[in-house]
């Protein structure tokens, strides 16, 4: 009786360290982006970035962030190498993920990094569409069939829908594929995935403004996006 009274005490005061733990990482290390601000940022003042499991970014993730999971970077992805020169801000769980790919790009020179708050730290928006940028678009381009909606002036494809912000719901009721959204001035084709995910569509945001030149030039690399490393192996998900 009485080993089982010491043993009962033993497992509260571990309960009790744990959840102390728990609320230690949870709250994370200080100087982070609150991710109501994070949410604000326009492709403009800062590239979002995600650095979680694909699997959990296509569950929910902030409105404005691309999914660049730490594995691919591991595997040595260039990726983000032409966006060296704009801030990025990385978030993940809560802190552990987004702090280690942190030091992984500074190793390769990237100097405007930043730390917002996690998910568990912040309730980001419940965006179900992905945002991409230019070399992953070559990807999924390569992948099926999409429809692609124009949102501003700049041609991208001889066959694609002009829209704006007013008309983009009527112009693609019937559109039971990806769509594919972009614009010059990508806030507006931002705006037309949030509109458009939340009538049911499956959205693709090209997050950064189009540019058909170029898109031209942008060097894609298969491997970025199909990992030979599994997600429940890589560990990359807090």
């Amino acid at each position: 009786m009485q080993n089982l009274k010491y043993t009962c005490i033993i497992v509260v005061i571990i309960c009790i360290f744990l959840y102390v733990y728990w609320l230690k990482l949870k709250r994370g290390k200080g100087g982070r982006i609150p991710g109501r601000e994070v949410e604000k940022k326009t492709f403009k003042e800062a590239l979002v970035v995600d650095t979680r499991w694909r699997k959990q970014y296509e569950k929910e993730h902030a409105v404005n962030a691309i999914c660049v999971p730490i594995k691919v970077l591991k595997e040595g992805s260039k990726i983000l190498d032409n966006y060296k020169n704009k801030d990025i801000i990385l978030y993940c769980v809560v802190d552990i993920t987004s702090r280690n790919t942190e030091k992984i790009l500074k190793e390769r020179g990237f100097t405007k990094l930043h730390i917002g708050d996690g998910v568990k730290q912040y309730n980001y928006g419940k965006a179900k569409f992905k945002n991409v940028l230019m070399p992953e678009l070559k990807y999924i381009l390569m992948t099926g069939e999409h429809v692609f909606v124009n949102l501003g002036t700049e041609q991208f494809k001889k066959y694609e829908i002009k829209a704006t912000l007013d008309n983009v719901v009527e112009k693609t009721k019937h559109i039971e594929v990806p769509i594919i959204t972009y614009s010059n001035n990508e806030e507006d084709s931002l705006e037309a995935a949030k509109i458009l995910s939340k009538e049911g569509k499956n959205v693709i945001n090209l997050i950064e403004p189009m540019d058909a030149k170029k898109y031209l030039f942008t060097p894609m690399n298969k491997k970025d996006f199909i990992s030979k490393i599994s997600e429940k192996e890589s560990g990359c998900g807090g």
